[in-house]
Order: structure tokens, then sequence, then C-alpha cells
């Protein structure tokens, strides 16, 4: 197909996809801090469903798969199979107990990004709001809440510090809230959160899972140790969760940990600062993800993201991985239609 074309493609079926996202709304007001909920429906009329409910089943009839259960025993997928080695932990969907976090500084309301109100046009919108849009279209599929929460941009600080100010603000309202950003994406939009809670067997008292760093000494702390990367995040919320947040957004004090406020603006910044000093001290409440299940690309030897894919050296590509990824699934039930219509001598 040639470029264009495909391009075009892509813009016709995002407007489909996306024409409910009319109830995102832009409060000029709360500049400093704007969040939607998807537990926030808009009512149509005539249809009895909210919007956010014919989203969902339009979604659902995309990305369902044929229903993958939360107990599914395992996942076929690339030559490999995951299984879940244990009973699992969560045997019914968790709904809207789940939140799915973008938090970021910028409002992403310009020309060419996710939250511009007019002229919509896929082939245009620059790379990190294809992220946002993975993530929304994830949360939607599965009838978890979601939220882009704007926060003020840190003074003492890097900005991308702000993720953990959002789980503190985030948190205590869900039972599990999952953060990434914009350049990680959920790999196979069929899997639930419940499926990969059980089989990372993530149970009551594991505060949170982030995926290890890829193999290097640049991804190494200071003791030889891989980092855990946090563009992804499951955080549950129990009362050991919130002291590590607060110990984690407080490290650049030095308070406890003398040393850690040199990562208010050096690289890895937040994740230095957890990797070298708060994972340390809370070793048990936290799971340390393989490299290649949560993190990476599908063609990096050593970490595939097999679930969660981390696009940190290919962020330019994002939107068009996100459309892609769309835009096959919905061929793919188009085929399937178009088969049995065959199969009816209808098209023959």
């Amino acid at each position: 197909m040639a470029p264009h074309l495909r391009e075009l493609t892509f813009t016709c079926v995002f407007v489909l996809l996306l024409s409910s996202l009319g109830y995102f709304t832009w409060n000029s007001s709360h500049v400093s801090s704007f969040s939607y909920d998807a537990r926030q429906g808009h009512t149509h009329a005539d249809s009895g469903l909210t919007a956010s409910g014919q989203l969902q089943s339009t979604l659902q009839y995309i990305f369902g798969e044929g229903g993958f259960s939360v107990t599914e025993p395992s996942f076929n997928y690339n030559g490999a199979t995951y299984n879940i080695s244990n009973d699992p932990i969560h045997t019914t969907p968790l709904g809207n107990d789940i939140l799915i976090l973008d938090v970021d500084t910028r409002p992403f309301s310009g020309n060419h990004q996710i939250f511009h109100e007019t002229n919509f046009d896929w082939s245009k919108l620059e790379p990190h709001s294809g992220g946002i849009v993975n993530h929304y279209m994830y949360a939607q599929t599965h009838g978890y809440a979601y939220q882009y929460l704007q926060l003020p941009n840190p003074t003492d600080r890097s900005p991308t510090w702000v993720k953990v100010a959002g789980l503190l603000q985030t948190l205590p309202n869900y039972k599990h809230v999952v953060f990434l950003d914009a350049d990680a994406l959920f790999a196979h939009m069929h899997i639930p959160i419940e499926w990969l809670l059980n089989y990372w067997s993530i149970d009551s008292t594991t505060s949170f899972a982030m995926a290890l760093d890829p193999p290097g000494i640049e991804n190494e702390d200071s003791l030889g140790r891989r980092h855990v990367n946090t563009g992804f995040i499951i955080a549950q919320n129990n009362p050991k969760t919130f002291e590590i947040l607060e110990a984690w957004q407080d490290c650049p004090t030095e308070e406890r940990w003398p040393g850690c406020a040199r990562w208010r603006g050096e690289r890895f910044h937040e994740q230095s600062a957890f990797g070298e000093y708060v994972r340390y001290d809370y070793e048990e409440y936290v799971k340390e993800l393989p490299c290649t299940e949560a993190n990476g690309e599908w063609d990096l030897d050593i970490c595939r993201g097999v679930f969660v894919q981390h696009r940190w050296w290919r962020t330019a590509g994002t939107r068009q991985w996100v459309g892609e990824q769309a835009l096959q699934k919905l061929m793919e039930r188009v085929h399937e239609g178009l088969m049995r219509e065959h199969g009816n001598g209808i098209a023959g």
C-alpha cells in the first residue's frame, strides 16, 4: 500500500474508533491540574448507552480475541507459552478498581496533539499522543478507569518526577494504578491487567511491580545491579505503598538518603533515585518483572516487550505502531465477517 493511502486508511479507522473521544474535555481554567476519568460517561438520549459504553463495545469487538479470561491458563505468542503457575489471585474482573494512568506536565492541546479540540487528523498526530490513545483504548476495552493527569512543572526537580506525585494523588481511589510513560504501550490489547497480576503473582503484599532494564552498565546502579524501569509501574493500594511513595518523593531532600539530591535533575531522575536508594529499603514490597515481558521492543533480543512495549529508542514511531495494531485487528474482524458471508454463499 502506498504511504499516503496507508496514512489515509489509518485516519479513517481512527475517526471511527475515537469518535467518542469528544467527551474528553479541556477546561482552560484548570491548566495546572487537568484530569479525565473514564467512569464519567455522557448519555446518548436515543441509545440508552453512554458514549463510554458504546466505545467500549466497539473496542471489545475489535480487540476481544474471543474473550481472554482473567484466569486463562496460558498465553501463546511467537512460539513461546506463558503459563499461570499458581492458583489465580484474581478470578473476576476488577473493572473500575483499576486505573490506567498518564501523568505529564504538558497539556497536549496544541496542533496535532490528542487534546486539541478541532481538526483531528490521525496521520499528523505527534508520537506521544499515540501512546495516550493506546492507554485509553486499553482501559476502555477492559472497563478500567482512565485518567490523563496534568500536574504543574516541578520547580526543584525534573518533570519526570511528577509520576510519583501522580501515583500519590490517584492511588487512594483504586485497588491498582497502572502508570505508563507515553512511549510505553500495551502490546496485546485483549490481555487484561488481572491476568498479568495472576501471571506475575502480584499478591496483596506487593506494593510495586516494575520491569528490569536491559543488561548493560548504563542501566546499572552504583552497586552494579540493574535498574527497574519506571516507564511502566503497577502500584497496589496498601499502607506500605504510600509509605514508599512518600519516601521516594522525599528522596532528593536527603533527609533519609544522603546523595539522593543529584537525581533531582541528573538522568535517570526518579528512576535512579528508586534504584539507588528506595528499593534497597523496601525489597520485599517490590516485584521486579522480566525485561523481556514488560520492557523493550519486539525485535530487541534481550528485551522483547511481550506484554508491554517501551519504545525508548523508537519514540518517533509510536503513533504508527498504535495505528497499525488497531488497523490489523479491525481488518481481522472484517475478514471474519467476509468469510462468514462467503461461507453462506452470499459472496462466492
